[in-house]
């Protein structure tokens, strides 16, 4: 047995420092057959070769990760790329968010791939691997597996990690355009000023949120009352005990609302967010930052002890500007 000599703690301490600034696709890899089925949410995946007798990648997982032992027993295994929206997914099989029932694998529609291995649904690209090889190297196991099938979903981005959060990639040709766009465009019908994300604010939330800090607008002003994750047309509840689909529910009442008004999201020069729970903060901002993308507005939110009716979970009210004639 090679004892290996633990590094300098402040070594690695830097080096896992400098390796949360190198970007990478998040990955579930999958595995099923004698000893179950498992799933774990890693970053650590490339090919090996795209020229041996069939095309190879690794994956590296933690020696203690039900998913390293199944693997290693079941001797199969799938790289499951996610989507630029299946940041839910990624934090549910990397156990940084408790699935509904129990089940991790409850999250997602599953199919199954020839080896057995479960193939997300929806996945961006899906590769069902042999395990070729197996190396323990510290306290993980260096995968090797050669393809055996591979799916490729209709076109899309990514689902990004660096910096302790998930992105997405923008093509910088696309991002040029934008810019040049904003410049030749006329002035806004509001100033945001000192503008940010909450990426940055809060690293180690899975937030995208555009908002700023001061919002100096001109034209007539709309108040919507708070909105939560009730249908305007029923008066039903949306989305019973799910704080995400409680949060698209008010965001859509506050898109008709502001329309009525004479209004619109972009519109939006204020939100404030009420939450029953801690645990709600993501799902429900990830809604919001979605529906409010290059809005920018001011934002609050609270924590309360409850509102007006036990189902609810959240809810949202904003104040937005009818621009003024010329605006």
């Amino acid at each position: 047995m090679v004892t290996v000599e633990r590094s300098d703690p402040a070594l690695r301490d830097l080096f896992v420092e400098a390796m949360s600034h190198a970007a990478s696709t998040v990955n579930v890899v999958t595995s099923d057959g004698p000893a179950g089925r498992a799933g774990v949410t890693v970053s650590a995946m490339t090919s090996v070769s795209a020229d041996s007798e069939r095309p190879s990648l690794l994956v590296c997982i933690h020696h203690r990760s039900r998913a390293c032992r199944a693997i290693l027993e079941n001797g199969v295994f799938c790289v499951n790329v996610l989507k630029g929206d299946q940041s839910e997914v990624a934090d549910i099989f990397a156990g940084r968010k408790a699935p509904r029932h129990g089940d991790r694998f409850d999250c997602a529609q599953w199919t199954q791939a020839e080896t057995g291995a479960p193939l997300l649904a929806d996945a961006l690209v899906a590769f069902d691997c042999e395990l070729k090889e197996s190396v323990r190297h510290g306290t993980h196991h260096i995968f090797i597996g050669e393809v055996a099938d591979i799916v490729i979903a209709d076109p899309g981005p990514p689902l990004l990690y660096a910096n302790r959060a998930y992105g997405r990639p923008v093509r910088l040709h696309d991002e040029e355009k934008e810019a040049g766009a904003r410049r030749d465009a006329p002035p806004a019908a509001h100033d945001r000023l000192r503008r940010f994300n909450t990426r940055d604010t809060y690293p180690d939330q899975a937030l995208d949120n555009d908002l700023c800090q001061v919002v100096r607008a001109r034209g007539t002003m709309v108040f919507v009352r708070g909105q939560v994750g009730q249908d305007l047309e029923t008066a039903e509840t949306v989305g019973a005990g799910d704080p995400a689909a409680q949060a698209e529910q008010a965001m859509r009442n506050v898109k008709a609302l502001l329309e009525e008004a004479g209004s619109a999201l972009e519109h939006i020069c204020r939100v404030q967010i009420f939450i029953t729970d801690r645990a709600h903060r993501e799902p429900v901002y990830r809604v919001v930052g979605k529906w409010l993308k290059g809005v920018y507005p001011v934002s609050t939110g609270l924590i309360v002890q409850g509102l007006a009716r036990p189902d609810w979970l959240m809810e949202i009210e904003v104040t937005a500007v009818i621009p003024e004639d010329g605006d």
